[in-house]
């Protein structure tokens, strides 16, 4: 805590439910000498045509009563709804949402204009530019708002505010808007390491847990995942030490792993006709790698894709007669509302917890074609490898999920356990 309050005792105005706490627990007294009693929080609105699950209406209501707070709600919880839920709350004030890609901002925008009827929506990305009083920019394009909005704003929204918790431009982003009393962040995932986690509860205040992702295949808002995580080999050459060469012949190019990968999809087409496979790489190489391997009715998504090939792809992912298959970098792990995925793949590797939990939460939501969703992820071994597979098994864990390891030599044995 001391990174953020100064000499002087001066610190973030979203760090003060958490410095009370602690001076309460050593039961040390403390004034205010300044609190702004000019700033009333508005009422709860629903949207015209929509009902509010309990836990987004709580949400919603803890914005309104804190002014300032994080909330955290997993994919597929309508976290879009909630952030709808507040503007309407504050229509007549100057919002600004702010978004880390342009998929995110469109996909909001079209939801506030076509499904809640909202007007005078404004946005501000790349080329594009619409005025309105509620503006939803990206975090790249931010200048072209700076006269009037980061001035005059009175809402603050910023979408996966994970992503504004390092580097420059996105901290400097959420330090900005000096006048808007009301800030909301939104998150499936905070961040785990105490800075970037400070720095967000600084310029935004308290976290809200609205459900976990178990609770919500519980209460059957998502389908129940199916995980296995599948045993396979690495094949590391001696002298390999850095972790891009280690990442490069462990998986990108393992012919082993991506065999396993290949018979896998060939099995799931053969079992389920009208299967739709999500398929996750980190890198553009692998991605074509995998995509020559699987052959027709194979889609690849990459992020140089413009919005338009974007939907074009994934409309034909989705309307494929038979069973398909999309590949994609990390312009899938988030923002991509794709709820006909029957199965996914995480051929990727990799350890965060947050992109652990994102990529899973694209499979997750309900469709009338499916009541669960199998996962599949790899027991990967080796340095680097096997203590990212580990990090991963654990984050599914502690997500509440169940789990299988399963031994499984794609040469010999006809298929993992609980294919489809």
């Amino acid at each position: 805590m001391k990174h953020f309050v100064t000499n002087r005792g001066v610190f973030r105005t979203g760090l003060l439910d958490s410095i009370q706490s602690d001076l309460r627990k050593a039961g040390l007294e403390w004034e205010e000498e300044y609190k702004d009693e000019s700033v009333t929080s508005p009422n709860l609105e629903h949207i015209p045509g929509y009902s509010y699950f309990d836990y987004q209406e709580k949400a919603i209501q803890y914005g309104l009563d804190k002014q300032r707070c994080i909330i955290k709600a997993p994919t597929g919880a309508g976290k879009t709804l909630i952030m709808a839920g507040l503007v309407q709350a504050h229509l007549g004030k100057r919002i600004v949402i702010l978004f880390n890609a342009k998929n995110l901002l469109k996909q909001t925008y079209d939801f506030l204009i076509e499904e809640c009827g909202l007007t005078n929506v404004g946005v501000c990305f790349g080329e594009g530019y619409q005025d309105g009083e509620i503006m939803l920019a990206t975090v790249q394009s931010i200048e072209k708002i700076i006269d009037p909005y980061v001035e005059q704003a009175d809402v603050l929204m910023v979408d996966e505010v994970h992503e504004f918790s390092t580097g420059d431009t996105t901290v400097a982003a959420i330090e900005s808007f000096p006048n808007a009393k009301f800030r909301y962040g939104f998150t499936a995932t905070m961040p785990t390491e105490k800075i970037p986690m400070w720095n967000l509860i600084g310029a935004f205040g308290p976290v809200f847990i609205c459900k976990t992702t178990s609770d919500l295949v519980e209460e059957g808002v998502l389908c129940k995942p199916i995980i296995q995580m599948l045993s396979t080999e690495q094949p590391i050459e001696q002298g390999q030490s850095t972790y891009a060469d280690i990442y490069a012949s462990g998986i990108t190019n393992n012919d082993y792993r991506n065999d396993q990968i290949k018979s896998l999809v060939n099995q799931i087409r053969e079992g389920t006709p009208k299967a739709r496979v999500l398929i996750l790489v980190k890198s553009l190489e692998h991605g074509e790698i995998l995509q020559e391997a699987l052959g027709e009715d194979t889609w690849y998504l990459q992020g140089e894709d413009d919005l338009g090939d974007r939907y074009r792809t994934i409309g034909a992912f989705t309307s494929c007669e038979g069973a398909s298959v999309l590949i994609g970098t990390k312009i899938l792990q988030t923002g991509v509302n794709i709820r006909e995925i029957t199965h996914f793949i995480n051929a990727r590797g990799l350890k965060s917890p947050i992109a652990t939990i994102q990529a899973l939460g694209r499979a997750l939501r309900t469709h009338e074609s499916k009541d669960k969703v199998f996962v599949y992820d790899f027991l990967d071994t080796g340095p680097y490898l096997g203590a990212h597979a580990n990090k991963r098994y654990n984050t599914y864990k502690k997500e509440g999920h169940e789990v299988h390891k399963v031994e499984w030599n794609h040469t010999k044995t006809d298929r993992p356990e609980r294919a489809n």
